[in-house]
């Protein structure tokens, strides 16, 4: 299994192209471009709703890609509390400020799973590659 792992804070997401990163790495692990589309928009989601909604000061983030057995799967660590927001069943309209990144990460990934974690918050995604 391939892995890549990114220290992420406010000042290092003005500065850097996370989602180049995250595409070359796809790209290297011969990800389609539908599948690389659906993981950029949806770890730039996870990471934008952190920044956003989090009450974290620091709002440092460590995110891990990882590529094998016919699957990626997305780790985003952060020192937030945990928050327990439900996805929408559907997609919500455009005058509500908010839940239509949650509903793209239930609607396009595989698998979604937030859990409390030692230091805060950790998100998983998967996505079949197959």
């Amino acid at each position: 299994m391939n892995s890549l792992q990114i220290n992420l804070n406010k000042a290092l997401l003005a500065k850097h192209s996370l989602c180049l990163e995250i595409d070359q790495f796809m790209l290297q692990n011969q990800i389609s471009t539908s599948q690389r589309f659906k993981i950029v928009t949806c770890v730039l989601e996870a990471v934008a709703n952190v920044i956003n909604h989090s009450n974290s000061h620091s709002k440092e983030m460590i995110l891990i890609l990882h590529s094998g057995d016919d699957k990626v799967v997305i780790d985003l660590l952060d020192n937030s509390e945990l928050q327990n927001n439900q996805a929408p069943k559907q997609c919500p309209n455009t005058a509500t400020e908010s839940g239509r990144g949650l509903w793209i990460m239930h609607s396009w990934m595989d698998n979604v799973r937030v859990q409390q974690s030692v230091a805060g918050t950790h998100l998983q995604l998967s996505l079949s590659t197959q």
